[in-house]
C-alpha cells in the first residue's frame, strides 16, 4: 500500500502491464486494459482498470520524461502499481495507483534492450523479431508481431518505409492491442539511432515547457515557523535539468496543489523567496533526492509537513493556467 506522505521502498510495487483506453489528464488519471495473463481467468480478460497516479508517480514516453496528457490513446504501457486503501476482509487488494508508467520504446530503453529483425514478410503483416539486451543475451523464443500500412516508421530525422527493415537490424517498436491480438499490433517503428534521439528529443521539449509552466511537484518536509523556512522534497517527475535550474541563493515561487498537484490560481497564489539550500538526500521510487529550502513570504497555511507544492525557479515565467486546470475557477 502506498503510504500519504512517504515514498515507497525500492521493488515493493506490482507491474501491471496494459493498453491505456482513457485519459482524465487534468487529474492525471486514465484506465488501462491490462493484458492478458496466465494468472488471469478467461473470465477476467481484458478488464478495466481505472487509475490515479501517485503525486510522485511519473510518465516515460519515447524515453523522456512527459505528462499522462502526451499518451495517445491506445499506447501499450509498462506500470508499477501499489494499492491505495487495504483491502476489507476476504477482498482482493486493489492495484490502482501508478508508481510509473512507460510506453515501449521507454520500457526497452531503461533495460537496454532492443528488437532484432529475425524476418520480415510485409504482404502476410508479419515481422518476426527477438528482444536483445546490450550484451548480447536474447530472448529464449522469438515474438510475432503484427505490422501493415498503418504503422508510422520513423528514419533519420523523417518517415521511412516498412520495405526498409531487413533480417539483422535493431530496432524500437510501439505497439497496440497487445495479448488482445497475439503479441501485439506495431503503431510505430523506429529504425536508427537518430530517429530514437529526435522522438525523445521532442518529448523532451514538450515536458521542459509544460513544467515551467505548472511548476515542479513537491511535498513539505518541514516548517520553520520561526524562522520562516520551508523544506520541500522535489518530485522524481521531471527531467533533472530543470531541478538543477534550482540554486542557493535565487529565488523560487511556490503554489500550494492538492494530490493531484493541481493548483488553484497559480498567478495569484504563488509566494515567493529566497533559496536557502539546495540539499542532496538519497533517491528513492518518487524521489529525486533533491529537497529545497527556502523562506517564502508570507507562510500560507498549505505550507504544512506532506501537502503539496508546485515550484517554479526563479527565472521562470509564472502566468494564467487553462481554466479547466485550475481549481479555483
Amino acid at each position: 500500500q502506498a503510504k500519504p506522505g512517504e515514498f515507497p521502498a525500492v521493488g515493493t510495487g506490482k507491474p501491471i502491464s496494459g493498453e491505456l483506453i482513457a485519459v482524465d489528464h487534468v487529474d492525471r488519471k486514465g484506465t488501462l486494459r491490462v493484458d492478458r495473463n496466465d494468472s488471469q481467468r478467461t473470465d477476467d480478460y481484458d478488464q478495466a482498470l481505472p487509475f490515479a497516479l501517485l503525486p510522485y508517480g511519473k510518465v516515460m514516453l519515447h524515453g523522456s520524461y512527459a505528462e499522462l496528457r502526451d499518451v495517445p490513446i491506445g499506447t501499450h504501457l509498462h506500470g508499477v502499481f501499489y494499492v491505495s486503501d487495504a483491502p476489507a476482509k476476504n477482498q482482493k487488494p486493489v492495484f490502482n495507483r501508478a508508481l510509473q508508467l512507460e510506453d515501449d520504446f521507454s520500457h526497452f530503453t531503461r533495460l537496454k534492450k532492443s528488437w532484432r529483425v529475425d524476418a520480415v514478410e510485409i504482404d502476410k503483416q508479419k515481422l518476426a523479431v527477438t528482444g536483445v539486451a546490450e550484451d548480447g543475451a536474447a530472448d529464449a523464443k522469438p515474438t510475432a508481431l503484427v505490422i501493415g500500412s498503418w504503422v508510422r516508421v520513423w528514419k533519420g530525422k523523417g518517415y521511412g518505409e516498412l520495405k526498409e527493415l531487413a533480417a539483422g537490424q535493431k530496432i524500437l517498436a510501439n505497439l497496440t492491442a497487445c495479448t488482445l491480438k497475439g503479441p501485439g499490433r506495431v503503431t510505430d517503428l523506429w529504425l536508427d539511432d537518430e530517429s530514437r534521439a529526435v522522438a525523445r528529443d521532442r518529448v523532451l521539449a514538450v515536458h521542459r515547457q509544460w513544467q515551467r509552466e505548472h511548476g515542479l511537484g513537491c511535498w513539505v518536509e518541514s516548517v520553520d515557523n520561526a524562522a520562516g523556512t520551508v523544506t520541500v522534497s522535489l518530485f522524481d517527475i521531471a527531467d533533472p535539468s530543470l531541478i538543477k535550474e534550482f540554486k542557493a541563493k535565487d529565488h523560487v515561487a511556490a503554489a500550494v496543489a492538492e494530490e493531484s498537484l493541481r493548483t488553484y490560481d497559480q498567478n495569484n497564489d504563488v509566494r515567493r523567496g529566497p533559496v536557502l539550500e539546495v540539499k542532496q538526500v538519497p533517491a528513492a521510487p518518487g524521489a529525486s533526492g533533491v529537497q529545497l529550502v527556502f523562506q517564502p513570504n508570507p507562510l500560507l497555511e498549505g505550507y504544512r509537513p506532506k501537502r503539496f507544492l508546485r515550484v517554479f525557479s526563479g527565472g521562470w515565467r509564472i502566468d494564467d493556467l487553462p481554466r479547466e486546470e485550475r481549481l479555483y475557477r
